[in-house]
């Protein structure tokens, strides 16, 4: 029998699954160039910060893990956002 705990648990994975897959396919759009790819990235990090908000509706405090590892995958993507830009102002000055 799954108990209250587990039930949280499992919540709780499928939430940090939810922004790893976030986070796999915004860098895919981004290697591959994408037209989406700016709109990837900015989506990639509201997905994860509204999974670790999520965690914590669930009962979870600010210190638990999977919480943590949310807020991870927010930074993770905000410095995808901030690589594009450099990235975009590169590829504009070369062709100035």
């Amino acid at each position: 029998m799954i108990g209250e705990k587990d039930t949280k648990l499992l919540e709780e994975t499928l939430l940090l699954e939810e922004c790893m897959n976030a986070y796999k396919y915004a860098v895919e759009t981004v290697q591959k160039n994408s037209p989406v790819m700016d709109e990837m990235a900015a989506s990639c990090a509201e997905v994860c910060r509204k999974a670790a908000e999520e965690c914590l509706t669930l009962g979870e405090m600010e210190n638990d893990r999977v919480y943590l590892m949310c807020l991870e995958y927010v930074q993770l993507c905000e410095e995808l956002e901030g690589y594009q830009r450099i990235r975009q102002q590169k590829d504009m000055k070369k062709s100035v």
